[in-house]
């Protein structure tokens, strides 16, 4: 005779349950460590009653987790082949744990048709194998003459030796304005932390990024105030204007020979515009022709931005502007002569 009941639940119901229940799974794993990379749902062990008959299946449900530390784990979930409602027995394979539903806080809420199931263990699983620290600091930087502070957060999670011992390992990091920062580029250019660098070195390191950052940009506004500054002294009597806030443009009326000679002059209105990774990026440098009184109205050409052709971030601003000049001796008399055929076409088609 035998003591074994056959299944309270019918394999239709299990079947549907675990269905729905993998479907839950698959639109809220992403928050969870585990990452179902492989997944066995299937009847893999059976139970016998003592003559040596198999009464019924034990369902099994195995996935792979992401790394826990350096270790894989296998994640088995074994329910009760004879009444499925009970919650399902929890192995952890390559940790030193066997969790119950009772250490994940879930056994008096265990509702064996609620779909949520799998993805709700997966969840407490994933809270007893992380740690997020919140580590607080500050950068200082000049900024437009004054000197600015901002504070940041460094949000830094880890995996905690109790499950792996000696094994903690870092897994991402995020770094947050506590003040106003207006670099949002800055932040997403910051590497994350190693597996197993030390939190202060990270810190460290974030801090020399940011703080490097913001000298580049110092530096920059420095070299485009200078050279604005060279380029009216030495173009000043022939100024029309130029940025003296923030030092990104300077315009003259300038003048050659049309031959290198003195016997004709050739004039265009030649304007220097800085970008803000100058000096990293050459100037961008336009000629325009001047509007003169006229009569009658001449046409001119459209303004022509000018290729720079020597040209170093390494340079000086007076070799930046002596090496563009010598090429405007070549650049403004060109532009001059398309500027007079413009204006000579109207009479020579009457």
């Amino acid at each position: 005779m035998s003591i074994y009941t056959k299944p309270k639940n019918s394999d239709l119901q299990l079947s549907l349950y675990l269905s729905q229940a993998l479907s839950h799974l698959s639109d809220h794993a992403s928050m969870t460590l585990f990452s179902v990379r492989k997944l066995n749902v299937g009847s893999s062990q059976k139970v016998f009653n003592p003559d040596g008959a198999p009464i019924a299946d034990n369902v099994e449900l195995t996935m792979r987790s992401s790394s826990i530390g350096s270790n894989s784990v296998d994640l088995q979930l074994f329910y009760d082949p004879y009444d499925w409602s009970f919650p399902p027995d929890i192995i952890l394979h390559g940790l030193f744990m066997k969790p119950s539903l009772t250490d994940l806080g879930l056994d008096d809420t265990w509702d064996h048709e609620d779909p949520a199931n799998l993805s709700k263990v997966l969840k407490r699983l994933s809270y007893m194998m992380q740690v997020i620290f919140a580590v607080p600091f500050y950068i200082n930087f000049q900024d437009q003459r004054a000197n600015q502070q901002i504070k940041l957060v460094a949000k830094i999670q880890f995996l905690i030796s109790s499950l792996v011992p000696n094994d903690v390992a870092a897994v991402k990091s995020h770094i947050e304005p506590l003040s106003t920062l207006d670099y949002p580029d800055l932040l997403r250019g910051v590497p994350d932390i190693g597996k197993h660098e030390p939190v202060m070195e990270y810190i460290e390191r974030v801090s020399k990024k940011i703080t490097e950052h913001f000298d580049k940009i110092r530096r920059r506004r420095e070299m485009k105030k200078e050279m604005i500054e060279t380029l009216v002294n030495f173009f000043r009597p022939h100024l029309l204007e130029y940025d003296s806030v923030n030092h990104t443009m300077a315009s003259f009326m300038l003048a050659v020979s049309r031959d290198k000679s003195r016997d004709g002059i050739a004039t265009a209105v030649t304007t220097f515009y800085l970008p803000d990774s100058f000096p990293d990026e050459y100037p961008r440098v336009t000629l325009s022709a001047p509007l003169l009184p006229s009569s009658s109205y001449l046409p001119t050409p459209e303004p022509e931005v000018i290729a720079i052709q020597l040209y170093s971030p390494r340079w000086g601003a007076e070799r930046i502007i002596t090496e563009i000049w010598e090429q405007l001796w070549e650049d403004i008399p060109r532009f001059y002569s398309k500027a007079l055929h413009l204006a000579s076409a109207p009479s020579s088609h009457s």
